[in-house]
């Protein structure tokens, strides 16, 4: 595992790569959840690197992990702006051509993004948990995220990866999902753009929602596309059903080959 820095969007990022991300082959892209960092990922991408065969990289978005600190709030157009122009910069740093997504929760609704703002790179995405669309239970399941940080204990936990950049990331977070007017919020117009194969696992059991997300995707995804929702797993898939989801990201990948040829 390598540790790189680099600027992206005008602010100094923290990245990590597993294997050699020179640009000649593609490569997988992590992207966080709200919540996370490349360090919550755990051993998972030393996993993925060893199951895709391809290097592996990813970053801490801004305010996130070893980052840059966030300054002010979030809107929710930052989704669009670290998917689109933001996500440019970190491909022409690293010199990728090619770049396979994988995603989890707020990530993951980025990377469907990120597919429909890069056609040309993105040639696949894997995502885990994807916030695509919001309904009222989700957007009330915000409020028990603020009572967990403010008095549950979550605060402690998420300051051993965020350090003092805690405070500010989870308020840019929390605030942009919390209040009734999120549900308005689409990114139909997006998915209907992605053309590359997408692979999508849910939880049945995740504590924010999944069916708005999944409905959405089926709706409007006209990619070829792969949906999983899981029994007895909540948010994070790729750690309470690792195995499953490597199975869907080779089963993406041998689409991807197969297309390919």
């Amino acid at each position: 595992m390598q540790h790189r820095e680099f600027v992206a969007g005008g602010h100094r990022l923290s990245a990590s790569s597993w294997g050699d991300v020179d640009g000649s082959r593609p490569v997988v892209v992590m992207l966080h959840g709200g919540l996370d960092c490349t360090s919550t990922w755990r051993d998972l991408p030393q996993a993925i690197a060893e199951t895709s065969r391809l290097p592996v990289l990813s970053y801490d978005r801004w305010g996130y992990g070893g980052s840059d600190a966030l300054t002010g709030g979030r809107e929710r157009s930052y989704r669009l702006e670290e998917s689109g122009p933001v996500f440019g910069d970190v491909l022409r740093h690293f010199g990728i051509t090619s770049a396979v997504l994988f995603g989890h929760s707020d990530g993951g609704a980025m990377s469907l993004l990120a597919a429909a703002a890069h056609p040309k790179t993105v040639c696949a995405v894997c995502v885990c948990s994807p916030t695509i669309a919001l309904d009222l239970h989700m957007v009330r399941g915000m409020e028990n995220a603020r009572q967990a940080f403010e008095h549950g204990g979550l605060r402690e936990r998420l300051m051993r990866h965020h350090g003092d950049k805690t405070d500010a990331m989870f308020r840019g977070w929390h605030a942009p999902w919390s209040t009734e007017d999120a549900i308005l919020w689409s990114m139909a117009e997006q998915l209907a753009a992605v053309r590359c194969p997408v692979a999508a696992l849910f939880g049945q059991g995740d504590p924010y929602g999944w069916r708005p997300s999944a409905t959405a995707l089926v709706t409007h995804g006209t990619m070829p596309l792969e949906v999983t929702a899981l029994p007895g797993v909540g948010h994070d898939p790729q750690h309470k059903a690792r195995d499953l989801v490597l199975s869907a990201l080779r089963r993406l990948l041998r689409v991807v080959n197969s297309d390919a040829g």
